[in-house]
């Protein structure tokens, strides 16, 4: 069932979800967190916005990550036509380097150096994000200058207050389906993106997770078979103790999903990979055009993961025996084992 905007300006939400606005000035109340600067809440919880861009011939991706000890900021460019893959990732301690205001709609998160800059800006009242991306590296620079905004008929982002166990909350906002216009430029080629034919994603979260979490996420936006604006987020291996982020956006709506199981040959992730939903309402095959890796191993924290772009293809019902077909959705899917 789909999930319709609920007013919460005046309440305190325990745990729970809904769509629309935030309604908070930030997440600090909600994962209760004080203002004490060196709090041991600070040194513990993860904070990290993710934005990615679905155009037929590039797929990019890019975030900001503070783990209040540490942070780290990455950028990608994946040419779906030369399946050519630049990647600037950066790990270093978030001495003035690194912004991250604590509201999902309205702030900035950044990191800035010379090695280069990530800037993601997010402004509800205007109806816009943007994306400033630059970074260098023999045949290797990367840079963005990108608006997100919502489709003509709007869309509405998922808002997840989590329990995690131990009394440790989580906040994440989620919305796939978005607009994107603006360009990419990888090693001098210009990717010009217009927003009839671009779509964006958003994962914006705060919050205490286990020392060690291992997930499973795929996200995707495009047109179906039929022309309805699709777009959607599932992951496993995080939330099923409590609620599940899993939803699909249909023409801007959101609809909540239940649990997704991935079914792929983690020696071959280049193989077609599965992803379906126990109540077999999601039933997608995701065929990979290029992967990102990492394997980073800092001590205090690792961090191993892979990540093929690509396409999705298959089926989506919804409980109202809507069923939508879909033959090339882009996006991505990820395995990711985090020690942080």
């Amino acid at each position: 069932m789909c999930k319709n905007n609920r007013d919460s300006a005046n309440s305190v939400i325990p745990y729970g979800e809904w769509s629309g606005n935030f309604n908070y000035p930030d997440t600090k109340g909600l994962l209760n967190l004080n203002d004490r600067l060196f709090s041991i809440k600070r040194f513990k919880e993860k904070r990290w916005c993710y934005m990615g861009i679905i155009h037929p011939d590039i797929i990019f991706g890019c975030a900001v990550v503070h783990l209040g000890y540490i942070s780290s900021a990455f950028a990608f460019g994946f040419d779906r036509r030369q399946h050519k893959m630049i990647n600037h990732s950066l790990v270093f301690p978030p001495l003035g380097q690194v912004r991250y205001d604590r509201n999902p709609e309205n702030g900035i998160c950044s990191y800035k150096s010379l090695r280069g800059k990530l800037i993601l800006t997010h402004k509800k009242n205007a109806g816009r994000s943007t994306i400033e991306a630059s970074f260098y590296l023999p045949c290797r620079s990367l840079k963005a200058d990108i608006e997100v905004i919502e489709p003509d008929d709007g869309i509405s982002p998922m808002h997840f207050l989590m329990p995690m166990g131990s009394g440790r909350p989580a906040f994440t906002t989620k919305t796939a389906g978005l607009k994107a216009r603006g360009k990419i430029i990888v090693n001098k080629k210009t990717f010009d993106l217009a927003s009839e034919n671009t779509f964006a994603v958003f994962d914006w979260t705060n919050g205490f997770y286990p020392r060690e979490t291992f997930w499973n996420w795929a996200c995707g936006a495009g047109f179906a078979d039929d022309g309805t604006q699709i777009g959607f987020n599932f992951s496993s291996g995080v939330y099923e103790n409590g609620l599940l982020e899993n939803t699909i956006w249909i023409n801007g709506t959101p609809c909540k999903q239940r649990e997704i199981i991935f079914t792929y040959d983690t020696q071959n992730p280049e193989h077609p990979w599965q992803i379906k939903s126990k109540d077999d309402l999601i039933n997608l095959r995701f065929k990979p055009e290029g992967i990102r890796r990492a394997n980073d191993n800092l001590g205090i924290i690792k961090s191993k993961f892979m990540q093929p772009c690509g396409s999705f293809g298959g089926s989506i019902k919804t409980q109202d025996n809507l069923c939508i077909h879909l033959s090339s959705v882009g996006g991505v899917v990820e395995e990711h084992f985090a020690k942080w």
